[in-house]
């Protein structure tokens, strides 16, 4: 009964903090972008730790660049930045695609405007 009553304390100190760790968990990481009204490449994009980076496929993109971004379960804000300024991109949604792998969806204010897949 001891052992049991140990393994239930422990169990509960423990999920707080598991619950915790899983905002951002799946937009974190690297993403290749493609432009939605076309299917171009667009760039590259780096999210971790409430920052991002992104490298625009053209040159001299004024979309390149870093930022910082405010972390959800399903995605994020872009809150400062070259994406924001440059760019007018304000959130991203991450979603799934009709086979059921992660895409990120980057939105204006207006539209859905990238759509981004995890690079492995």
């Amino acid at each position: 009964m001891r052992i049991a009553l140990a393994l239930f304390a422990l169990a509960a100190l423990a999920a707080p903090a598991a619950a915790q760790s899983l905002t951002g968990v799946g937009v974190e990481g690297n993403w290749g972008c493609r432009a939605n009204i076309d299917g171009t490449r667009a760039g590259l994009l780096t999210i971790y730790a409430g920052s991002y980076g992104y490298a625009s496929a053209n040159y001299g993109s004024t979309a390149s660049g870093s930022g910082t971004v405010e972390m959800a379960s399903n995605g994020v804000t872009f809150l400062t930045g070259n994406l924001v300024s440059g760019a007018g991109i304000t959130s991203a949604i991450l979603a799934f695609d009709t086979e059921g792998k992660d895409v990120l969806q980057l939105y204006t204010t207006e539209k859905n405007v990238l759509t981004c897949r995890p690079r492995t």
